[in-house]
């Protein structure tokens, strides 16, 4: 592998919440069906979908899971991304043979997390998502680690999430509170559907506390004095 990357995870406690029953429900279809590779895409631009194929990634290795997270985003310059600055080869360099698979997999700062950027950008990458050597790509990588994360572009934007979702096992839409529209997100369902993509469900970006607290009442259980004054008396009672 090439040089360490960092990443940074976030100690929001309200958000490490949210991404915990992620990772429960991932586990739970790796158990039940043996899911592995995962394709995150936002519904259009701008739903925070890379924060969240990060702060995924890292909640999937910090619960000992060997994962890699793939930037699939070859159109987007580095200067825009949020890991890429300091990566010389990728992805694109891969498919295009011009890097082994061991150098474009780099070590993170994560434990049991490594990632591979996007490499050179590429004006249309679709050829090079559909050849053999993507696919090639996508199986070696499914050797090697427990859980694959590809990180691709909006579906509204680019036909490069479809192609990526056909060859995994599972799609997560990614929206965002404010942002994505019902028709926006019945749109980019449907084209995926077509596609033949198995989605799986959506993540729900950008909500503020309130309206976290709205989705999931009991977010804060352990946290509330009254329930642990009444977990502690109830044990003690039985003793």
């Amino acid at each position: 592998m090439s040089k360490t990357l960092s990443i940074y995870r976030d100690d929001n406690y309200v958000l490490n919440d949210a991404f915990d029953q992620i990772v429960m429900n991932i586990h739970i279809n790796k158990k039940n069906n043996g899911y592995k590779t995962y394709t995150l895409c936002g519904s259009e631009p701008g739903c925070g979908n890379t924060t969240v194929a990060i702060n995924l990634a890292a909640s999937i290795a910090a619960s000992g899971y060997k994962t890699v997270l793939v930037d699939g985003d070859m159109r987007k310059k580095n200067e825009y991304k949020r890991l890429n600055e300091s990566a010389t080869v990728g992805f694109s360099d891969y498919l295009m043979n011009k890097a082994d698979l061991s150098s474009v997999i780099y070590n993170t700062d994560t434990e049991g997390l490594s990632y591979v950027p996007c490499g050179k950008l590429i004006d249309n990458p679709v050829r090079l998502l559909c050849s053999d050597k993507a696919e090639e790509f996508r199986e070696k990588l499914k050797e090697e680690f427990d859980f694959v994360i590809y990180d691709m572009p909006a579906v509204n934007v680019s036909s490069d999430a479809n192609i990526a979702a056909l060859s995994s096992d599972a799609t997560i839409i990614t929206v965002a509170i404010g942002d994505t529209t019902k028709k926006g997100l019945a749109e980019s369902a449907n084209t995926l559907a077509a596609a033949g993509a198995n989605i799986i469900g959506t993540i729900i970006n950008k909500a503020d506390r309130d309206e976290y607290r709205r989705y999931n009442k009991d977010f804060d259980y352990f946290e509330k004095e009254k329930f642990v004054k009444k977990k502690f008396y109830k044990t003690a009672g039985k003793a």
